[in-house]
């Protein structure tokens, strides 16, 4: 979708750049695309952002999170491996499971990792979900 934007908006840029009694609106006209590609692009970001929550035990664990990503691993599965950067105010030693809902709330997967974290550690995390588990973008993941 990106890609068809950008060159929409190229091929309407070289168009009107092409007219020389335009002058300065060429200028204008570049700007204002790149702002509506930059504001759909943000958008695009917000709506593909991942429903991530942690239940109250973690919290007051000091546990928070920063970027959140979804992948595919190398099992032959869709968007099966979520990739957290976890951020640790207290010291942490114990297991951490992400159970994974589809958009209907029903649970399609879980996955469980060991942590030993220092206060003030920080760092990316790996949950591996079977590979039939396809979290989708308006399904949630609840780490507790």
């Amino acid at each position: 979708m990106k890609k068809v934007l950008v060159t929409g908006v190229v091929v309407f840029a070289i168009i009107f750049s092409s007219c020389d009694r335009l002058g300065n609106s060429t200028e204008k006209i570049g700007e204002t695309a790149g702002s509506m590609v930059k504001g759909i692009e943000t958008g695009v970001k917000k709506a593909r952002a991942i429903n991530l929550t942690y239940t109250e035990r973690l919290i007051e664990k000091g546990i928070t999170n920063g970027k959140v990503t979804l992948k595919s691993d190398k099992s032959g599965g869709t968007d099966n491996l979520l990739s957290v950067y976890l951020i640790f105010s207290k010291r942490f030693k114990g297991k951490v499971l992400a159970k994974a809902y589809d958009n209907q709330g029903l649970e399609m997967g879980r996955s469980t990792i060991k942590i030993d974290a220092q206060e003030g550690d920080a760092g990316f995390y790996d949950f591996h979900f079977d590979k039939r588990t396809n979290i989708d973008r308006d399904g949630k993941i609840v780490l507790e």
